[in-house]
């Protein structure tokens, strides 16, 4: 009988050990997941920065947010770069914490704003600045919210908050994401090679938020921001996860592009549809109605919950050694002129992760057949203890 348990607690063991394989590593969740990510907080960032004004390249109101970012996040290393482009002066901002102590991830934002509302409605206003309190604000406000977290949660790894400049200055292809491509081109390969993750968050603070999976990005890092958004709704209850759709994607070209070319592993984490029933790159987009009213701290608290349980369990570390099993999603014709003609690319899950679907259909039978042998071996033990055996 001894045997026959040590072997039943064997069979048990490796059972647990397959589950903890397939879902979030969440050996570090704090009990109950009591996260701390608070919207309302993230949604009084959103307001201030839209108090300033519109935040174009070299305005005083895009120096002055620079400032309340530095002055936010004073006991952090603060860097910042200048750039020349297109005829602007731009200026990336690095917020970093623990470092050089390896394992570097980054969080980014753009901070600002279009420079006219070329989809607004009434084409008199067409030509002027906009507040964009989706479309720039609330990325920032989710950054720094999670910059007030990030000193409590004991990470060991490096984690650079970066807020991008000259993001949504364009009219085409060449002229969108002028700082993150600046970025890009002063890493060297090796510097690139060094960086984890890059986690970008834009236009997050929709009311009617709606996200899905984007491309081009990375399908490892994608799988587990589908696993964090499951575990936050169905164990720790926090929020329904009906705002994310898994089953679908959408085609953009924003600050995670120059990253993904490096070959860093990048996700880009925006709500394409601005609006109730926004179509793709519709609703309030480029419009003068992009204003803080327009945004939720529920929405925001939704995306915060998303980062802040990733850096937790880990989630965007050691991607790139996970993501020889993953496929790499990438959908050019997005690519083309950087979305300015508003096409949707709208893809079936299945049509780009078919590789996952074989991974899940084999860990599935496994679990079958552990579940087979346990209840075979729970039978045996109960017909040897009858006859006396064991």
């Amino acid at each position: 009988m001894r045997k026959g348990i040590v072997a039943l607690f064997t069979i048990l063991f490796v059972v647990q050990s397959t589950v903890s394989v397939v879902g979030l590593d969440t050996e570090n969740t704090p009990a109950n997941c009591l996260l701390n990510f608070d919207g309302e907080l993230a949604n009084q960032s959103v307001q201030f920065q839209t108090d300033l004004g519109p935040r174009t390249p070299g305005s005083a109101a895009s120096s002055a947010l620079r400032d309340s970012i530095k002055s936010n996040l004073s006991e952090w290393d603060i860097t910042e770069t200048t750039h020349h482009s297109h005829g602007m002066n731009l200026t990336n901002l690095f917020a970093t914490w623990n470092k050089g102590a390896g394992s570097k991830v980054i969080l980014a934002a753009h901070y600002d704003t279009r420079h006219k509302g070329d989809q607004d409605w009434n084409e008199s206003r067409r030509d002027e600045p906009i507040d964009g309190a989706n479309d720039g604000a609330s990325g920032v406000a989710v950054l720094l919210e999670i910059a007030r977290l990030i000193p409590t949660l004991n990470l060991t790894h490096e984690v650079t908050l970066f807020f991008t400049d000259g993001e949504d200055q364009g009219d085409n292809h060449s002229t969108y994401v002028l700082g993150a491509k600046a970025w890009a081109d002063n890493l060297t390969q090796s510097e690139a090679d060094d960086i984890e993750s890059f986690i970008l968050v834009d236009m997050v603070g929709d009311s009617y938020l709606t996200l899905r999976k984007t491309t081009p990005g990375n399908m490892e890092l994608w799988n587990r921001t589908e696993d964090i958004i499951r575990y936050i709704d169905d164990v720790c209850e926090l929020n329904d996860s009906s705002y994310f759709d898994f089953e679908r994607f959408d085609g953009i070209y924003d600050d995670h592009v120059p990253a993904h070319e490096l070959g860093i592993p990048a996700i880009d984490i925006i709500d394409t549809r601005y609006g109730e029933n926004a179509s793709f790159l519709g609703g309030h987009w480029h419009t003068h109605n992009d204003t803080a009213d327009k945004v939720s701290a529920d929405s925001l608290q939704k995306v915060g919950l998303i980062l802040e349980l990733g850096l937790i369990t880990g989630a965007w570390l050691d991607v790139r050694v996970s993501e020889i099993d993953s496929e790499e999603i990438s959908v050019d014709p997005c690519l083309e002129g950087g979305n300015e003609d508003n096409t949707e690319c709208e893809l079936d899950s299945n049509e780009v992760d078919s590789s996952q679907d074989g991974d899940e259909m084999t860990v599935g039978v496994l679990l079958a057949l552990c579940i087979i042998v346990v209840w075979t071996s729970l039978a045996w033990l109960g017909f040897a203890d009858n006859r006396g055996e064991g």
